[in-house]
């Protein structure tokens, strides 16, 4: 059986829902590929890396998703700090002979927070464009004619059924990626 070892954040945890609600236990129901939810809540992509870093990858990882960025965003982190943290990651698990995606940061029903996300989505296609895999999910969101239909009340968190869909779409894309290696 493969093995993902998901890094990230809340969209990763699965937040306001438990992990066995978030979208990477849909793709592991939809596919049987064991994926390790090391999601939490509120970390930017310094905090995902160091977790990375300094946690031991078991044996039979060899594939890693990164997903991280929005708290970067809420906080005010530099963009270009987020990307040298990104960076690193990718380093890590480059050193580790261990595949790694990018999930891209999806436009949320926040509006406010949109441009700056765009900003974001841009600088990571822009430096890791064919040098990692990139896991898109913008292309799901645009399927409803009201973005908000997707997020909670804060804008920014998905609905149950949201992370059901989201676990949907990226399985057959996570089979690929994986037959890839």
């Amino acid at each position: 059986m493969e093995t993902i070892a998901c890094f990230g954040d809340s969209l990763i945890e699965g937040f306001p829902f438990a992990p066995e609600n978030s979208w990477i236990a849909q793709v592991q129901k939809n596919t049987g590929i064991r994926m390790l939810n090391h999601g939490i809540c509120g970390e930017c992509c310094d905090d995902i890396k160091d977790r990375l870093i300094w946690r031991p990858l078991p044996e039979d990882v060899s594939h890693v998703l990164f997903e991280g960025g929005m708290n970067d965003i809420i906080q005010g982190c530099p963009l270009t700090f987020s990307i040298d943290q990104i960076k690193l990651a990718k380093q890590f698990c480059d050193e580790q002979n261990a595949a790694f995606c990018l999930v891209l940061p999806w436009l949320c029903g926040a509006e406010e927070l949109n441009h700056l996300i765009e900003r974001l989505r841009d600088a990571m296609k822009k430096e890791f464009e064919n040098k990692c895999y990139l896991l898109d999910f913008e292309p799901m969101f645009l399927t409803k004619k009201h973005r908000m239909d997707w997020f909670i009340w804060d804008g920014v968190h998905p609905k149950a059924e949201t992370y059901e869909a989201l676990g949907n779409f990226a399985s057959p894309l996570l089979e690929n990626w994986i037959k890839e290696k």
